[in-house]
């Protein structure tokens, strides 16, 4: 079996490494895991969420191969209460977008909530600037910093981000926004 890279798809990821050098994980939206995995080989103690249980083969399977444990979670950003647990760490990249704009409100409080005291949330979502791209909800600027407007803004960043490959090996690039936010 090939082994998978450990490199996070999302730049904003390894900002965390400014701000925390260990603790508790939650990537809420995990996907195949390329954050969880590359946390995980960081010393981190993560767990992985998502909505598609096919996805936590791939990250089990590969987490065993690089000598990894991550914990992987059946769940909703929207039912994160459910989890009766809080993280050092709540990461939510390339998820918000998917969810309707009554939703985001809830997902964002969620995220919140499921964060320790003094612990930080890495969230990032497409904007608005992406002209033609049809999602649920995409965001305006500054939108997603009024959310955190009660929490310490340690970073934040809105622009086109640098060129990723879709799955069928496009490379595109998308127009998103980003932060990293401390609860105070």
């Amino acid at each position: 079996m090939e082994q998978k890279s450990t490199k996070p798809f999302a730049k904003i990821i390894k900002r965390i490494l400014e701000y925390r050098q260990s603790g508790t994980v939650l990537d809420a939206g995990t996907g195949e895991g390329a954050h969880a995995l590359f946390l995980a080989a960081q010393g981190f103690h993560v767990t992985a969420l998502d909505t598609i249980s096919e996805n936590f083969q791939k990250i089990e399977e590969e987490a065993a191969t690089q000598g990894l444990k991550i914990k992987t979670v059946m769940g909703d950003v929207l039912e994160l209460d459910k989890l009766g647990a809080q993280f050092d760490i709540v990461i939510c990249t390339s998820v918000l977008h998917f969810l309707t704009t009554d939703e985001i409100p809830l997902a964002v409080q969620q995220l919140k909530t499921a964060t320790r005291e003094r612990g930080i949330n890495v969230v990032s979502a497409h904007t608005i600037k992406n002209e033609g791209e049809v999602r649920a909800h995409l965001f305006e600027e500054g939108e997603l910093q009024k959310y955190y407007t009660d929490w310490k803004m340690l970073y934040e960043w809105e622009g086109l981000g640098g060129p990723f490959e879709t799955k069928t090996g496009e490379l595109i690039q998308r127009h998103r926004t980003e932060l990293v936010a401390e609860k105070i």
